[in-house]
């Protein structure tokens, strides 16, 4: 056990990183994923799949000649990578508690199994800083097709980039920001009694919430 706290590190003082029967009498994972569920990662995914295809689909059969069709996919791939591996990791993930466990290079959560992991924990909440450079971050990776849609007329693949936008953000705040244990996050939409409740367990990340001003009730 010692050996395992120690590999961990300070992931062994946060619940979700404990074994399950230490749960206790605690209720929590009916309100939040404290542990991984798949059915997160299809809401998450799914409704972007409604703005990525076509949108691939329509720049790969445009009039657009072969160069700037590459360079087109390599820009988004590219800054794609960029921003959930890099960016979003080191402002937003790395205030998340299955951000916490020192002995893993990448994530273990249900949504971002796999992303590497380019900043330290953080258990507290984010800055104006980190808000502002995850909006612009994320604005840029949706905004990256428009203007060549625009410039190709294919007015039915921004049409679909736009309503999957919407379909994605609108799936994520009812199923996965509601439960998300990650209250750091701007989309967070935990309940302030359950948020609460769930700080009130884990005292390191209490700790850090109320340093910033953070009052429980």
């Amino acid at each position: 056990m010692e050996n395992k706290k120690k590999e961990i590190g300070i992931a062994s003082e946060i619940c979700i990183w404990k074994d399950k029967s230490e749960c206790g009498d605690c209720q929590l994972n009916e309100d939040i994923f404290c542990h991984p569920q798949l059915k997160y990662m299809l809401f998450f995914a799914l409704p972007l799949l409604l703005a990525i295809i076509p949108v691939t689909l329509g720049m790969a059969f445009s009039s657009f000649d072969p160069l700037m069709k590459f360079f087109f996919f390599v820009g988004w791939i590219a800054y794609a990578f960029f921003f959930f591996f890099i960016l979003e990791s080191y402002v937003i993930c790395n205030h998340c508690p299955y951000y916490a466990n020192e002995s893993q290079r990448v994530l273990h959560c249900t949504i971002d199994k796999g992303k590497l992991k380019t900043g330290k924990y953080n258990p507290g909440p984010t800055t104006t800083a980190e808000r502002f450079a995850f909006a612009i971050g994320a604005l840029i990776l949706i905004g990256y097709p428009v203007p060549f849609l625009i410039i190709g007329g294919l007015i039915i693949p921004l049409i679909f980039l736009i309503v999957g936008a919407i379909a994605w953000l609108v799936s994520i705040q009812l199923k996965v920001c509601s439960d998300c244990i990650n209250f750091a996050c701007p989309l967070n939409r935990v309940s302030k009694s359950i948020r609460d409740e769930f700080l009130k367990r884990n005292p390191i990340i209490k700790s850090a919430w109320e340093e910033k001003g953070y009052k429980i009730d």
